[in-house]
């Protein structure tokens, strides 16, 4: 039976703009003590956009961290321009991403999942959302983009997106979940 560590001490290693990183000293089960290095992270979202219910539109952006483009879906975190409880906060950020990253706004945004991005050493959570009715947006009602972000915007079809996956090349976890909810959901809408 899988056994719950006891907390002993941590100390704060590095906090940066966007992560902290905690050093941990735990005492297991066995009496043994170990450590464990805990990435803590802001909440953040990903927003599956459909156009309708065969298109969705995509990012391709450069990734430093993957040092390489990414195709990906609209993604941002949470900061202090979202107010309220947590539900409310990554609400508001899904909607401020999509102005920024797509210049689209949803007239409907449902959350269908709250998944761990990497468990084994961090806290980073992401809330997904599925927008739909989506309305484009005027110049007046654009937000800048995030200081050095640039987006190339791709609208692929389910079947493009399909054939993505199967080829290898949808290698980004939101994104892929983003892809089996589609999947999911065309299915029980009939598609």
């Amino acid at each position: 039976m899988a056994e719950k560590e006891r907390f002993l001490s941590k100390q704060d290693v590095y906090q940066g703009k966007i992560f902290s990183v905690e050093k941990r000293h735990v005492e297991l089960a066995d009496g043994s003590k170990a450590q464990r290095d805990i990435v803590h992270h802001a909440l953040a979202v990903g927003i599956l956009p459909l156009v309708d219910a065969d298109h969705a539109i995509l990012v391709r952006q450069w990734r430093a961290a993957a040092d390489d483009f990414v195709l990906e879906i609209p993604a941002g975190k949470v900061d202090s321009r979202d107010h309220g409880n947590q539900e409310e906060a990554a609400r508001q950020a899904a909607i401020r991403e999509l102005n920024e990253e797509i210049r689209f706004h949803p007239g409907s945004l449902t959350a269908f999942a709250t998944v761990y991005e990497a468990i084994g050493f961090t806290d980073a959570k992401i809330v997904l959302y599925l927008a739909t009715d989506m309305t484009a947006l005027v110049n007046a009602k654009q937000l800048p983009q995030d200081h050095g972000e640039s987006l190339d915007l791709l609208t692929v079809s389910y079947d493009e997106m399909a054939a993505l996956y199967q080829r290898g090349e949808l290698n980004d976890q939101k994104t892929l979940t983003a892809y089996f909810y589609w999947t999911n959901w065309r299915l029980t809408n009939g598609k």
